[in-house]
């Protein structure tokens, strides 16, 4: 079970093969490790003969890059995401809901689904995280050590991301500007200092982290850090509608 792209970029549902994204119960989720943070994939990306790795999903949902889905062709995904959660979280006692910022819909409307299938206790938040500007990366990028081993990928990124840290400092910095093979040196994320007191209010508590997709892991792992730093809880998770890239 997949998608299809049709010329004119519209992303349909497929149940006779599984192309570009398997959707499938059988094969899903799928359990991902990036340093200490364990992260679930509910739906895996494939690599396609044609190019191409099951974003086309991702775009259509957020009405990106051309691509398209009808909300009929949305609903045929519910059933295998419904039944893929329920046997997931069934094992899971998350107190606590935490999305990654996006300008998009398609985080939080997935967290909701989640979040329906846990305890009414559970706290939903939205907020608690806010992307750091153009003039913060490179000011993290300015502190990181020189190893031998890194220096010149770092010092690259530096004059890449200087740059537009000149132009325009307070413009958001987004995760696109960067190679894959690049971002384990970036930090995106900061708390939303308007949400220290929530911040007070969640420790101690099992917290679930949510995005829409995982490709270098670097948004959820800064996410990780930032509370691992605040010394905010030890029980940590992430969970992503499309996981990584894989062949079958």
């Amino acid at each position: 079970m997949g998608i299809t792209v049709d010329k004119n970029k519209v992303v349909t549902f497929t149940a006779q093969t599984e192309q570009l994204v398997n959707t499938s119960i059988d094969a899903n989720p799928n359990q991902y490790k990036h340093n200490d943070l364990v992260i679930y994939g509910i739906f895996k990306r494939l690599y396609s003969r044609q190019g191409g790795d099951g974003n086309p999903l991702i775009y259509a949902l957020k009405g990106q890059r051309g691509y398209s889905i009808s909300l009929q062709e949305c609903g045929k995904f519910n059933p295998n995401l419904s039944a893929i959660l329920d046997h997931l979280l069934t094992q899971k006692n998350y107190e606590v809901i935490l999305t990654m910022p996006s300008s998009h819909k398609v985080v939080e409307r997935f967290a909701i689904k989640i979040n329906r299938r846990i305890s009414k206790d559970c706290l939903l938040i939205t907020d608690i995280f806010t992307k750091k500007t153009f003039s913060e990366v490179y000011e993290d990028l300015q502190n990181l050590p020189l190893t031998p081993q890194y220096k010149k990928d770092i010092i690259a990124l530096r004059r890449t991301i200087e740059r537009d840290a000149q132009r325009n400092p307070h413009k958001v910095f987004s995760m696109k500007e960067v190679d894959t093979k690049d971002r384990m040196f970036i930090r995106p994320l900061k708390i939303n200092p308007e949400r220290m007191k929530t911040i007070q209010q969640i420790q101690g508590k099992s917290i679930l982290l949510v995005d829409d997709l995982l490709a270098s892991g670097t948004t959820l792992t800064s996410a990780f850090n930032l509370l691992k730093d605040l010394e905010i809880s030890d029980e940590i998770e992430a969970i992503c509608l499309l996981g990584k890239l894989g062949n079958k």
